[in-house]
């Protein structure tokens, strides 16, 4: 705060303090009077009447004018409001932009060797990928960044004894944690948003380059498929990528487990490439192991009876991370159609308006770090009560989604039950703490 702003707070306090001069003031001006008054015991009519000495408040009391009123109030609410708002935005901007740095570092030490690997490669595939890898980092850890941004804040503000001047300005606890919460309410939406517009298409062109081990000038085929794994009608499929063509769809490096009953392979069959056209599957190269003898047979071409279309298997091998919301929706569609199981699915579906709503939580998991007597020495203690809770919960969302994805639990509780029950715990922390 500027020394203009200082100066006019120290004013409202001197102005808010002369009260119990003025009173005395006002006391004992009325004894005098009843002294003076004609006819008084002890007067002395033949000298004349003394002027009281002028209260040493007085030119300071007439200065302040009468005491601030809900007015000077409100504006100095006000004035905390944003003062705790401006704060904790940019504590979550330096802390967010310290994990990207950082974890981007350590991510290049990793990959920088097989980037570089590449024919052609120069600093530009360095750029290319973080350009690609940043905005995932970004996304993953805006919820953890907000938390600890929470925490910090309240915690300073608590140390310098600045929460004790708010609430005695009568500000209440969910009134000091509002303008943290609106500026978190604007992360969660700029998160979703960023999200859906950037980290999508980054992830998606990210790994079609990685499968394609970095290659220098690639560019992007949409519909093209890679790292196919599948399970579907007692059979397990994996293949390298998959891909449509003018007259159907084409698989690379097929291999493909025949299961029987009680799960075990009964045979195995490789094929260089599996096409689909006029409505049959048809494999290449193939060489097929199984039976009481496990032995091999190679074959040029052989059909694969199998009533997984081509439809259903992009439908099946559609990576949620790496799609638009109404290609997942589109994806549910079809599933259901084809009477698969469409729960992972929808379980992904939602899970991306559940984590950006994860910012939401924080300010009342991390509440707890901001109120207490920070004198009695439990400041570290509360601080790291907060930043465990806001660790919890990220813990149960990441172990309910994949409970969701299995089909253990309903999609909707898989997705939204971590953020209800911790948004239930942060209120009763709120409420103990207004009590």
């Amino acid at each position: 705060m500027g020394a203009r702003q200082r100066g006019a707070r120290a004013d409202v306090a001197l102005c808010l303090d002369v009260g119990p001069f003025r009173r005395l003031h006002r006391r004992q001006h009325s004894s005098l009077s009843r002294l003076d008054r004609p006819g008084a015991p002890g007067e002395d009519r033949s000298e004349p009447r003394r002027k009281h000495a002028p209260h040493p408040l007085a030119d300071r009391r007439r200065r302040c004018g009468p005491a601030p009123g809900r007015g000077a109030m409100n504006d100095l609410r006000g004035v905390f409001i944003r003062y705790v708002g401006r704060l904790f935005a940019i504590r979550f901007v330096g802390l967010l932009a310290f994990f990207v740095i950082v974890l981007q570092m350590l991510d290049l030490l990793n990959r920088s060797e097989a980037i570089m690997a590449a024919d052609g490669a120069t600093s530009d595939s360095i750029i290319r990928y973080i350009t690609l890898r940043a905005p995932q980092i970004v996304s993953q850890f805006t919820p953890f960044a907000a938390l600890l941004a929470i925490v910090v804040t309240l915690s300073t503000l608590n140390l310098s004894s600045e929460i004790v001047v708010m609430r005695a300005a009568g500000m209440s606890v969910h009134k000091v944690l509002a303008p943290i919460g609106v500026v978190c309410a604007i992360v969660a939406t700029a998160h979703f948003v960023f999200h859906e517009l950037v980290v999508v298409g980054a992830t998606e062109r990210l790994a079609y380059w990685e499968a394609n081990d970095y290659a220098v000038g690639l560019k992007h085929d949409s519909a093209t498929r890679t790292d196919i794994r599948v399970s579907y009608d007692g059979e397990i499929v994996s293949a390298a990528s998959a891909a449509r063509t003018t007259d159907g769809v084409r698989l690379s490096g097929v291999v493909i487990y025949d299961l029987d009953e009680g799960g075990l392979a009964r045979s195995i069959t490789e094929a260089k490439t599996a096409l689909f056209e006029g409505g049959v599957w048809r494999l290449i190269e193939v060489r097929e192991a199984g039976g009481a003898t496990a032995s091999a047979t190679r074959r040029a071409t052989q059909e694969w009876p199998t009533s997984l279309n081509p439809e259903l298997l992009f439908a099946l091998t559609l990576n949620p991370d790496r799609s638009s919301l109404a290609t997942i929706i589109r994806q549910i569609a079809q599933l259901e159609r084809d009477g698969a199981d469409e729960k992972p699915a929808t379980t992904s579906l939602l899970s991306r308006f559940s984590k950006p709503m994860a910012t939401l939580v924080m300010p009342l998991l991390g509440a707890i770090a901001g109120f207490g007597v920070a004198r009695q020495g439990n400041q570290l203690v509360r601080a790291s009560a907060g930043a465990a809770l806001g660790f919890v919960y990220f813990v149960a969302e990441n172990l309910m989604l994949a409970v969701g994805k299995l089909g253990v639990v309903p999609p909707m509780l898989g997705a939204f039950f971590p953020f209800a029950m911790f948004l239930i715990v942060g209120f009763a922390i709120l409420l103990a703490m207004e009590s």
